[in-house]
């Protein structure tokens, strides 16, 4: 009943927090820049729109005219949610079984091929959903061009629903993905001593990892399922615009009112929560519980001696010298690191010698004086990279924006790192159960809702202006990093205090405080050395996401720093240059088969990700295990020595049945 009753808190705390971002966007459309009148306005549509039979409707465009229809929440539900959604666990599935496979095939490779294969899996990593899009059209065109024939569909027409085209690029990331989470998992396994045991039997390697292995994998690969999940759902978006699919994106941006955003996000999130929560239950998970010392350790929330000596501990060094040393010297960290700042430096190098201009060509002429061609130019030897649409140098856009991508992106996740570390200390040390437990609870129920989604809903009110703007640019650049930080700001306060609080459960911390330690003391001596090297990783791995993020919003024509949309043209004017924003021709790009505006971009994105993903594998092979920070595994949510024994007795049973 307890387990029930934790389910229901989690699917309530979730719900609300569902209506209070729908309601969010009437914050930026009324009189001022935070209308709280209009958003409690908005609060009562949503309940009006809600508890009314005949308000159970969506609002849907005709694709081609500005005419709408009602469409009801049942047509919804049984045609374009069905179909979206049919496109998305195709996929999951594709990806699931494909990586379970492959995995297998790296674990039991050996020498050159299996670091051949880790090469390659890193690589694919590094590129973004968009990029598989955008590389398997070109791969079709290509064979069509050559044999007349058409490998896959890559648009719907007329309402016209196609399947094998989205599920494969879908399926693509989530199975990447997948296949590293199984060989992380399998080569962690492995380590027990229960394999040893059934080696020593005579067991095979391949039977060791399917009959003993194989079930505790699958049970921790779908605990971290969700950050997968959670990604997917946001790639989901992107297939559906790229495809012209009228699924869950296309009703969306159709009907933005504060019921139509709710009862999209709840269609999302409902079903998502149900299974998981049911399996989970079927499972047993145990849910993280505050150490018994703590929970009596008195200490006052505004003591400013210790809320000063916990903000020098955030930003003192934590590193000893010889791990300083090894970061230093470790290429897989140093060289990856020099390209980024190496490019950083350039954009900005770039920026005081020519004041970020670029050059517009609208026309080519020959020697003759004829126009040889007009904009778009292709790449040429006076025009390197080529133009876009109208004419903008592409290499002279790239220089401009690789500085705005690059800083913004370090800033939102150091944004991200720090409140979430801030609050994951008052977590830790000041909530009582009831309020972890709800803070658990909105990052249970955000793992289930697309965070393109989610962020597009916050920024669109913002950052496309149809007149002036209100709010000046530097205001605006503030406002979406702020909400690009915060977005995820449970997730990664909950991450953050459960390392924190299974720190405080060791033998050790629980002595000190038993001789008086105080929080400074245990904070400084305690928890930084162990919490420092994770909270690195998860900064890289956030700076990552962030990179993605800027893509899918790119895609959906949302800019950073904003765009006017034009009174008589559908074409949005950013008011800055930034990667994400030349991003936002991918959709005529795919009809005109004008790819050369899309390569350069497009590889400065996997060229940022790849030295990322390398740097957080550097760090990893040098300080820890990959620690996911959206992710907690099943086998970290059961800590005590009494559990784990009895998980090794199991596992010494199974090796001696065989």
């Amino acid at each position: 009943m307890k387990r029930l009753w934790t389910i229901l808190t989690k699917f309530l705390f979730g719900v609300i927090g569902i209506i209070l971002i729908s309601a969010a966007p009437a914050l930026f459309n009324g009189s001022s820049f935070l209308d709280f009148r209009s958003y409690g306005n908005a609060l009562q549509l949503i309940f009006t729109g809600f508890t009314t039979p005949s308000e159970w409707t969506l609002s849907y465009r005709i694709p081609g005219s500005l005419e709408t229809i009602p469409v009801s929440f049942e047509k919804f539900l049984s045609g374009p949610y069905v179909y979206s959604m049919s496109i998305f666990l195709m996929a999951l599935a594709l990806a699931f079984v494909s990586s379970f496979i492959l995995s297998f095939a790296v674990l039991l490779s050996k020498g050159a091929l299996k670091r051949s294969m880790l090469e390659i899996i890193k690589v694919l990593q590094s590129f973004p959903d968009f990029a598989y899009i955008f590389l398997i059209q070109i791969g079709v065109i290509a064979i069509f061009q050559q044999t007349g024939f058409l490998l896959l569909s890559f648009y719907s027409l007329g309402g016209e629903e196609i399947y094998l085209a989205p599920v494969v690029c879908l399926s693509v990331v989530p199975a990447v993905l997948f296949l590293k989470l199984f060989i992380l998992l399998y080569e962690e396994e492995q380590r027990y001593p229960y394999v040893e045991l059934a080696r020593s039997k005579g067991l095979s390697h391949f039977e060791v990892l399917w009959k003993h292995c194989t079930s505790n994998v699958l049970k921790s690969a779908f605990y971290q399922s969700k950050s997968i999940v959670w990604l997917a759902l946001s790639a989901l978006l992107i297939i559906e615009h790229l495809f012209g699919v009228e699924g869950i994106l296309y009703y969306l941006r159709n009907d933005f009112s504060a019921k139509g955003i709710a009862f999209i996000l709840l269609s999302v999130f409902i079903p998502f929560f149900i299974f998981y929560a049911l399996v989970e239950l079927w499972l047993g998970k145990y849910e993280i519980e505050r150490n018994a010392v703590f929970s009596k350790f008195n200490l006052r929330l505004f003591d400013l001696n210790e809320i000063r000596a916990s903000l020098r501990s955030l930003f003192a060094k934590q590193q000893s010298a010889s791990m300083r040393t090894a970061s230093y010297k470790n290429p897989r960290i140093f060289i990856p690191a020099f390209i980024v700042l190496g490019l950083l430096t350039a954009s900005i190098l770039y920026g005081v010698f020519t004041g970020d201009a670029i050059a517009q060509t609208n026309y080519v002429y020959d020697e003759e004086g004829s126009i040889e061609s007009s904009a778009p130019h292709s790449p040429s030897a006076e025009i390197l990279f080529g133009t876009d649409p109208y004419g903008y140098s592409i290499a002279q856009q790239l220089m401009v924006g690789m500085k705005y991508t690059i800083v913004l992106s370090l800033l939102i996740a150091s944004l991200r790192i720090v409140f979430g570390y801030l609050l994951g200390l008052v977590y830790t040390f000041f909530f009582t159960d009831k309020l972890r437990h709800f803070v658990n609870s909105i990052a249970e129920g955000m793992h289930f809702l697309p965070l393109t989604l989610m962020t597009y809903i916050l920024l669109l009110p913002v950052l496309i202006s149809y007149g002036q703007w209100e709010l000046s640019l530097t205001e605006r650049l503030l406002f979406q990093v702020l909400i690009m930080s915060l977005v995820v700001l449970p997730i990664t306060t909950s991450a953050i205090g459960n390392e924190m609080n299974d720190t405080l459960k060791k033998e050790y911390v629980i002595s000190s405080v038993l001789m008086g330690g105080s929080m400074s003391w245990i904070l400084s001596k305690h928890i930084q050395p162990e919490l420092w090297p994770k909270l690195v990783l998860m900064w890289v791995q956030h700076i990552i996401q962030v990179l993605q993020m800027f893509v899918h919003l790119g895609i959906l024509n949302i800019f950073v720093g904003g765009a006017l949309a034009q009174p008589d043209s559908p074409r949005l004017v950013p008011e800055i240059y930034e990667l994400s924003g030349m991003i936002a021709i991918s959709r005529e790009v795919f009809s005109t088969n004008q790819f050369w505006m899309i390569l350069p971009p497009l590889a400065v994105f996997m060229i940022l990700i790849y030295c990322f993903i390398t740097i957080a594998e550097g760090l990893t092979q040098k300080q820890l295990p990959v620690v996911q920070p959206e992710v907690e595994d099943a086998r970290d949510s059961v800590k005590s020595s009494d559990t784990k024994a009895s998980f090794t007795r199991i596992r010494y049973a199974e090796a001696n049945k065989e």
